[in-house]
């Protein structure tokens, strides 16, 4: 699912901030950025949201500042008189009579930032890190209702249409072999009685979709039971609308009415839309 937050923190000299980022994705990806420099705490933070998620792309931006703790730059003396020799040298071939100073030394990087300690800076991004994490799981509770909504008005379909094939199928049944009869009947050719039996109730066990029906039952009650249910229930979801289509493909197959096969064709898109839906649940 998707969903935003944001933490923020002041703890030990330093200030940060955690914007925490989810979409949907089948499977769990994560991205830390920002602690380039500081791979132990892009690490802890991989680990502690992949404690608390299981399926999305998670991207955590992570923005620090120091505030009295520390210096915010290593001061590099030689490189910078290197620089500063090479900058003025530029300057007279070229005829520059520019004074080089301190903005042109640290806009080419002659302080770089000084990286905290990972132990110091760890509290705050911690704590920056749960509120995020807080505020993300209250974003994805309030879309995760809508689509168990979306999702229950689904399985209210399903109970409606398995409803119906159920009065359909042995009425389509009765109606196809008293086609078969009258045609066999209008061929007026001999045909042995017992046999032709036989072939029709061979015929009939082919066609009943009892099977199939009381498997997209159970199907739908699993359905019902998931949704009710607390938990990482996404990939479950997907995986009983995938076989819904397959069963709903089947009654289509076996279909022996217009009206039924209507019906296993309304079954097989509520299929696809619960897995469409389903692909957005944690």
């Amino acid at each position: 699912m998707s969903g935003f937050g944001r933490g923020q923190a002041q703890r030990d000299g330093y200030a940060v901030q955690v914007d925490l980022r989810s979409l949907n994705h089948r499977y769990l990806e994560v991205r830390i950025r920002g602690l380039g420099e500081l791979p132990g705490l892009a690490q802890r933070c991989e680990e502690r949201l992949r404690e608390t998620f299981s399926r999305g792309t998670l991207e955590a931006s992570v923005r620090w500042e120091a505030w009295g703790a520390g210096e915010p730059r290593r001061l590099e003396v030689e490189p910078a008189r290197r620089l500063k020799q090479g900058l003025e040298q530029l300057g007279a071939e070229l005829g520059i009579e520019e004074q080089v100073g301190f903005s042109h030394l640290i806009q080419l990087g002659a302080f770089p930032e000084q990286p905290p300690e990972e132990e110091a800076l760890w509290p705050p991004l911690e704590a920056a890190l749960e509120e995020a994490i807080g505020q993300l799981l209250r974003s994805r509770e309030s879309e995760g209702e809508k689509l168990r909504q979306a999702l229950g008005r689904e399985v209210d379909r399903l109970r409606g249409f398995l409803e119906k094939a159920r009065e359909e199928a042995p009425q389509a049944l009765r109606a196809a072999e008293a086609r078969l009869r009258e045609r066999l009947a209008s061929l007026q050719v001999p045909v042995d009685a017992e046999r032709l039996e036989q072939e029709l109730a061979l015929w009939a066990e082919r066609s009943d979709v009892t099977e199939e029906l009381d498997r997209l039952a159970a199907h739908v009650s699993r359905l019902e039971e998931l949704l009710s249910s607390a938990g990482a229930v996404g990939r479950e979801l997907e995986f009983l609308g995938q076989e819904i289509g397959r069963e709903a493909a089947t009654l289509a197959a076996k279909a022996r009415s217009v009206p039924l096969g209507q019906l296993a064709l309304q079954i097989r898109l509520a299929a696809e839309r619960i897995r469409e839906q389903a692909r957005n649940v944690e």
